[in-house]
């Protein structure tokens, strides 16, 4: 089983690109919107189309299973609409890397990512290596993010992650983002391979 089938919503490749393009516009949105300034009847009239949109969107509903969000592996980050998209350029089942691009939506301040976004990001690649390696659900046990440099926004960066080993359901997992030479942050993991019993659609401890 690989894990582009464990993450599907079973869309068609038309299904999956206008979802893409959804996601990719909420994205660019957020950056815009994270980069304004205060106008009171913008803010006024943003809010009550928002509010429509989310009534209209409201009586489609699902349970988790039926839900599209993180589950289209034909698209970056299987079209997660809350993360950054990343794009893999290399892919095996001990190592992947791709780009990302911060916009300011993601910016903590000075110019520079928030690092609880590049931890995040941190936990999506690894986490998307560890399942890849497992052929299985996996779920975050430990994660730590340290943070060698600034992480730059509106910039193309190098994220690369690998597997250090695997014990039984234990997967312990490395990688790094990085501006050129630099070493902005490094990431390490453990992740659990889940049992039958648990997965997606079941609440579980």
């Amino acid at each position: 089983m690989s894990w582009e089938s464990i993450f599907s919503a079973g869309l068609t490749d038309d299904e999956a690109t206008a979802w893409g393009e959804m996601a990719s516009e909420l994205r660019a949105f957020q950056d815009a919107l994270a980069a304004a300034r205060f106008d009171a009847d913008v803010a006024s009239r943003l809010a009550d189309d928002l509010r429509a949109w989310r009534e209209r969107l409201a009586p489609l509903a699902g349970e988790e299973l039926e839900q599209v969000n993180g589950r289209v592996p034909q698209l970056p980050v299987r079209g997660h609409a809350m993360l950054p998209e990343i794009r893999m350029h290399t892919r095996d089942a001990s190592r992947v890397a791709g780009n990302v691009t911060f916009g300011r939506w993601s910016m903590g301040g000075g110019m520079a990512v928030h690092g609880g976004v590049v931890s995040l990001v941190f936990d999506e690649v690894l986490g998307m290596l560890a399942a890849a390696q497992a052929q299985a659900i996996t779920r975050t046990a430990f994660l730590r993010t340290d943070y060698r440099a600034l992480t730059p926004i509106d910039v193309e960066l190098e994220v690369e992650a690998w597997i250090e080993r695997v014990e039984g359901r234990k997967l312990t997992v490395r990688g790094e983002v990085r501006h050129g030479d630099v070493v902005c942050a490094e990431g390490d993991a453990l992740f659990l391979r889940l049992r039958p019993e648990q997965g997606l659609g079941t609440r579980t401890t």
